[in-house]
């Protein structure tokens, strides 16, 4: 891509994180809506994909359109929407389900023709139960998990929406479906068929909702783990965003490998300056990055703190490719602290820029 082309440009559709990409909580994250209404005007289609498999869709449209982003309940895929899928395609239509979980997980599978009945259903119905979806629900009891113990030790088929360990809140990490999940397959001896991200499903079923080729669409997120590794596994080009829970630091601490790499949205749409490998380093714009014993050694010159981060990521990910070719990991021994040195620097570019945005 020449440095003056805006990313969207070579893309058809966006697949759009929510958490940490258009909102942090309660509050919109700047230039997000913006950005996505202008993407849609220039004729790209979006789809907004989560693995919150407890709130329906037009829940979560609601919020994003309240933040005037273009959104609705059509627009939202979930991860809840995605497991009910993968049923439809295993069960006779009306089948009964056991819903493990919130609002989410009963709708998607209404959806799909298949009849959902809850863990606290009489006797006679939870006897017609031939599958179980697990999402997220905090209503959910222990009394809830036994029965669903109790059908899943027969065999039936077992699909979870995700399998995210941690759910982020205001005050810190609770517990995620992952960790329930865990719980059910510590009792039954057996794990689920996990649809949400990083697993391709979601991001199947979102090109399904867009109507567009692999090639011809873009995945946007925050997280590397699960956006990233999931579009990567999807066959998607992933664009990390730098706007919400994951830095320098979780790249050289694991394996996912982003596309682009964007200050916000709004970087979908403003000229994309390409990382180019030279002699013993890597420019970006004005910026060069160098890798060395001790981590990397920036010269930004003129160069936009994003700019500085590109050059700066295509040299971690250099560095942490060949410690992996080394040793089979890299984020140990020497190799080790050279990466986390270096992306200490590039989080210091960041929170730097941060800090001059906030003066």
């Amino acid at each position: 891509m020449k440095t003056e082309d805006p990313v969207i440009a070579g893309y058809d559709g966006v697949v759009c994180d929510l958490d940490g990409v258009v909102y942090r909580g309660a509050e919109a994250v700047p230039e997000a809506a913006d950005a996505l209404q202008r993407v849609v005007q220039r004729g790209v289609k979006v789809v907004y994909a989560t693995n919150n498999a407890s709130r329906v869709p037009a829940e979560v449209a609601e919020q994003v359109a309240g933040l005037g982003a273009p959104a609705t309940a059509a627009d939202v895929v979930s991860s809840a929407q995605a497991g009910a899928a993968r049923l439809a395609e295993q069960l006779e239509p009306g089948a009964t389900v056991l819903a493990l979980g919130g609002d989410g997980v009963i709708e998607a599978l209404q959806a799909v023709g298949l009849a959902p009945v809850s863990p606290g259903a009489d006797a006679g119905e939870l006897e017609t139960v031939a599958a179980v979806l697990q999402g997220y629900g905090r209503q959910l009891s222990v009394r809830d998990f036994e029965t669903a113990a109790r059908l899943l030790t027969t065999g039936l088929p077992w699909v979870a929406s995700n399998d995210d360990a941690t759910l982020p809140l205001p005050w810190g990490q609770s517990p995620g479906n992952g960790a329930y999940v865990d719980l059910l397959a510590a009792a039954v001896g057996r794990r689920p068929d996990v649809v949400g991200k990083p697993h391709p499903p979601l991001y199947r079923l979102s090109l399904d909702r867009l109507g567009t080729e692999a090639a011809r669409t873009l995945a946007v997120g925050d997280r590397l783990d699960t956006d990233i590794a999931g579009a990567e596994a999807a066959g998607v080009d992933a664009a990390w965003v730098l706007t919400g829970v994951d830095g320098p630091t979780e790249l050289v601490l694991g394996h996912a490998t982003p596309t682009y790499v964007l200050a916000s949205l709004a970087d979908l749409l403003r000229p994309y300056a390409v990382p180019t490998r030279d002699a013993g380093g890597w420019r970006c714009g004005s910026a060069r990055v160098t890798s060395g014993a001790d981590g990397l050694r920036i010269e930004r010159g003129g160069a936009d703190a994003i700019e500085v981060v590109r050059a700066g990521v295509a040299a971690l990910l250099e560095m942490r490719d060949a410690a992996g070719e080394r040793d089979g990991g890299g984020a140990s021994g020497g190799d080790g602290d050279r990466l986390r040195a270096g992306a200490a620097a590039l989080e210091h570019v960041l929170d730097d820029a941060a800090h001059g945005e906030r003066d």
